[in-house]
This record gives structure tokens, sequence and C-alpha cells, in this order.
């Protein structure tokens, strides 16, 4: 029993320490995850796999060198597709929100070359994160509509 609990603990502290690109595909997947709990709610293992993969890639990154305007990039891209959830936005504002994703993803960690974020992983993590958001947030506004609550 106390091997078992020293391997898992061993797994945990190896899946903290993640390089950059492996973090932001984890980050992707586990966002991914948890937008299928929520739109299918009381899969739970969907939503627990997300939530812990998320946690692990937040941890991967933290602990790297992260540059400042890229965070604030990712920041407004957040805040623009948040926005887009609340308010009846036009398309440019899901475009803008993807751009700022990618291009944000793409200079999120500050460091020699061999710790950056290739721009094509940051591109396909981005386009997918910013994209699939906005098509989600359109299918959520017109279920909403159908049913009468808008």
């Amino acid at each position: 029993m106390h091997e078992a609990v020293e391997e898992a603990a061993f797994l945990l502290r190896r899946a903290a320490h993640l390089p950059p690109e492996a973090a932001l595909v984890v980050l992707t997947a586990g966002l991914l995850l948890i937008y299928v709990e929520l739109n299918r709610p009381g899969w739970i293992w969907s939503g627990a796999l997300g939530l812990l993969a998320t946690l692990f890639a937040v941890a991967s990154l933290g602990r790297m060198e992260l540059n400042t305007a890229a965070i604030a990039l990712v920041g407004t891209a957040v805040a623009l597709l948040a926005l887009d959830l609340v308010r009846r936005t036009g398309a440019i504002v899901g475009m803008a929100a993807t751009l700022a994703l990618v291009l944000g993803l793409a200079h999120l960690v500050a460091g020699p070359d061999e710790l950056r974020v290739h721009p094509a992983t940051a591109a396909g993590c981005g386009l997918v994160l910013g994209v699939g958001t906005t098509v989600l947030t359109a299918i959520a506004r017109r279920a909403r509509t159908n049913k009468g609550l808008d």
C-alpha cells in the first residue's frame, strides 16, 4: 500500500513538470473535457479529468517564466469570449478573441527557444479553444432562444 502511494505521488510530481507545449495541449484537452461536462452534466468523469488536466497544466505553466503581455492577451481573449457569452455580439468579437488567444499562447512562455511554445501548437490550441467556445456559445444562445428564455 505504501509503495502505491509513493508511486502515485511520483506520477503527480512528474505531471506538474510538463514542458510548455505539452502543458498547452493538456490545458486545451482539459478545457475541452470541462466543456463536455457542461454540455452533458452528470458524466462526472469528463469534468473531473478535465479539471485535473487543467490544474496540472496551470501548475506546469506556473513554474515557468511567463510573458506578462501574453498573459494580458489571453486574459483579453477570455474577457471577449465571456462578453460573447453574456451579450449577443457579432462574429468579429469571436474572431478577435481567437486571434488574441493564438497570439497570447504563442508568446506565453518567455525563455530560451527550447522552452518556448511552437507557433503551430499555439495556433492549433488557440483555434480549437477560440472557435470551439464561439460555436458552443452560438449553439447555447440558439437553444435558449428556441426555449423562449431569451
